[in-house]
């Protein structure tokens, strides 16, 4: 073999990732608690299941989901910036037509002579003319069910 060839396959050993080596858990006698890639000879031992390292095309599929994810964000944030700059641009306009409405407004306005009275209506008429205790309109007499 080439000494190229050998150093790429120790190249390639020695990055593997370490998590897929083995893990333990161990608790000694006063309870603490230790975790290590080789078993303790005493004490409670739990060999830990850990999932392999993302790979390389995983790790660049989320880096770029990540970078759409952040310029959508950034996009919709300067929208949400927009509709609240209009909104007071809006409230702003309306608050100047409303002070120049009542700048407009004549000073008898505000006096309560110029409010407008409210109307009187006539009382509701009962019965006919002729027979004021009468209904106005009778009733027909309707056989009753059997």
């Amino acid at each position: 073999m080439s000494p190229s060839v050998v150093l790429l396959l120790i190249a390639t050993l020695a990055s593997t990732p370490a998590a897929a080596d083995a893990l333990y858990k161990s608790v000694d006698s006063a309870g603490n608690v230790t975790y290590s890639s080789t078993p303790p000879k005493a004490g409670k031992v739990q060999k830990l299941d850990v999932a392999p390292p993302p790979s390389e095309a995983e790790v660049r599929a989320t880096e770029e989901r990540l970078k759409k994810n952040a310029a959508q964000a950034q996009e919709l944030e300067a929208q949400r910036q927009e509709r609240e700059a209009a909104e007071a641009a809006r409230e702003a306009e309306a608050a100047r037509q409303r002070e120049e409405e009542q700048a407009n407004l004549p000073a008898e306005a505000e006096s309560p002579a110029a409010l407008p009275q409210p109307l009187i209506y006539p009382p509701p008429i009962s019965g006919y003319p002729g027979n004021p205790a009468g209904r106005p309109y009778p009733l027909p007499r309707l056989p009753l069910p059997r």
